[in-house]
């Protein structure tokens, strides 16, 4: 029964509700409280745009009803008059209405028998169980506005093509994988899961839902900074590697900040995790015995090191696969034994396939003596698969990984501090060490907005003076992550025992 405050459902709006019936409820009600859409999160959304119109292509012939979302009954009606065009093969966007619930469908492809395959278009690199509830809820307002379905599938990105240049051959890009039977058993499950979404559409507040491992699966909600507003500043959630049985017991005994977590209760905590909460309750930082020890064996010069890289969908440069990860920059402060600092940098800014620049000029900035510190074990890999992908600086180049030391695993295992909020990233690190310097003033500021900013500044439709703000946004960042590694490094020198 559809409920009396709104007339309808969309596919996003289930999906929604699957994931959290007050996401739903928020959704369809209160847009306004929603997270602020950050650049990542846009890029995410505009690859997948990217991916759609591509995989169109895979179906000539096809027409595209044009209607924008918030015209469903304007594209209903003309899927209506497409529908009767015999002589179309394929529908992209068609719009259907069934029991209240809106749906455009990605490709809807018509068989010589009447009948109709959908396919769900995807940009990741295989069919998830959330795909075949979204195909399950299309096919449901299908089939129960007419339209008889055949099969239905999944196209998502094939990681194991190799780009050959020039266009993209779609059937090696694009895998279709029927799940027609898993489909087929799930719509059979809808009118049940369909009920209490209209019940708490009925409803005059939002379901009183705690929060939980639903909030981050199998997406973040967009209202997640609304419902953990009110948390304490060391909720219990910060526990590192706690799983979702240990903070269900704490919330059920009613401790929801770390600092309140009993010394009986502490005594089944983890190592890490007894750490974190006596930082908590002693507002004191944790400086480990061996401390001392691990800075003191890190060889000079000391050289920091931070890479940068983009994996995009569908791949820019020949003899790479979706989604690859290709260097394009990095940042190098090399520190001597008398503090003197020197810094380096190589940012591509060609068309061209930039790994081989990267590797020839990080291989020739970086000291024959020393540690090279970086911080988790990702430069190692990118290193290490650069390596492959260039056979005649192999050698050297895994010569080079050898030489790298994790500065997280050394923050890791002798140092923790409170407002490290349990994470040992580098901006979590950063803010607890070394208060002055941060990253508020740059346009970057994460990584995935590198990305994003590096994808930008190499479309050849880009004007060059915004090319060049890029270009600075970029070196700047990256000169941040290697400058914010030795600012650590010398306070936990002077945290040492």
């Amino acid at each position: 029964m559809t409920s009396p405050r709104t007339s309808s459902l969309s596919k996003s709006r289930f999906m929604a509700g699957l994931q959290c019936l007050k996401r739903l409820y928020l959704e369809t009600y209160s847009r306004h409280l929603e997270d602020p859409r950050d650049q990542a999160a846009q890029a995410i959304l505009d690859s997948g745009t990217a991916v759609g119109e591509l995989a169109r292509q895979r179906f000539p012939g096809g027409v595209l009803i044009e209607e924008e979302h918030d015209r469903h009954a304007q594209a209903a009606a003309s899927t209506a008059r497409a529908m009767q065009d015999d002589s179309i093969p394929s529908l992209f966007e068609a719009a259907f209405t069934f029991e209240g619930i809106r749906t455009r469908v990605d490709v809807l492809r018509r068989n010589d028998d009447g009948t109709h395959d959908l396919v769900e278009v995807k940009s990741s690199a295989s069919a998830k169980p959330e795909h075949v509830a979204d195909a399950a809820i299309q096919v449901y307002v299908l089939e129960g506005a007419g339209v008889a379905v055949s099969r239905a599938f999944v196209m998502h990105i094939d990681t194991s093509y190799v780009y050959a240049g020039g266009p993209y051959d779609l059937d090696a890009l694009f895998r279709l994988q029927d799940v027609t039977n898993e489909v087929s058993a799930y719509v059979a499950s809808l009118p049940t899961r369909l009920v209490p979404m209209w019940e708490t559409l009925a409803q005059d507040y939002a379901p009183p839902i705690e929060i939980g491992r639903h909030c981050t699966s199998p997406y973040r909600c967009s209202f997640y900074g609304l419902c953990h507003q009110d948390l304490p500043d060391h909720y219990v959630d910060q526990l590192p590697y706690a799983k979702a049985n240990l903070i269900q017991r704490l919330r059920s005994d009613g401790i929801l900040d770390i600092g309140d977590i009993p010394e009986e209760f502490a005594a089944g905590l983890s190592p890490m995790q007894r750490r974190v909460r006596e930082a908590v309750v002693e507002d004191l930082p944790y400086v480990g015995d061996g401390l001392a020890r691990a800075l003191d064996d890190i060889a000079y010069p000391l050289q920091f090191l931070d890479f940068e890289t983009f994996s995009p969908a569908l791949p820019a440069y020949p003899m790479t696969r979706p989604y690859q990860t290709i260097p394009f920059q990095w940042s190098l402060h090399v520190q001597d034994a008398a503090g003197e600092l020197s810094h380096h940098a190589f940012l591509h800014d060609g068309t061209d396939d930039p790994r081989e620049a990267f590797a020839s000029t990080l291989l020739e900035a970086v000291a024959p003596e020393g540690d090279i510190l970086v911080y988790h074990t990702y430069e190692k890999t990118i290193t290490r698969q650069l390596a492959e992908s260039l056979p005649s600086y192999q050698d050297a180049l895994n010569a080079l990984s050898e030489r790298y030391v994790d500065l997280l695993a050394l923050v890791r295992n002798h140092y923790y501090h409170s407002e490290f909020h349990g994470s040992f990233s580098l901006k979590a690190v950063l803010p607890a060490l070394v208060p002055d310097l941060a990253y508020d003033d740059l346009d970057v500021r994460e990584g995935s907005v590198a990305s994003l900013y590096y994808a930008r500044m190499i479309d050849p439709k880009m004007p060059e003076t915004e090319r060049e703000k890029l270009r600075q946004a970029l070196l700047a960042y990256c000169e941040r992550d290697t400058m914010a590694m030795v600012r650590v490094v010398e306070a936990l020198r002077a945290a040492r025992p």
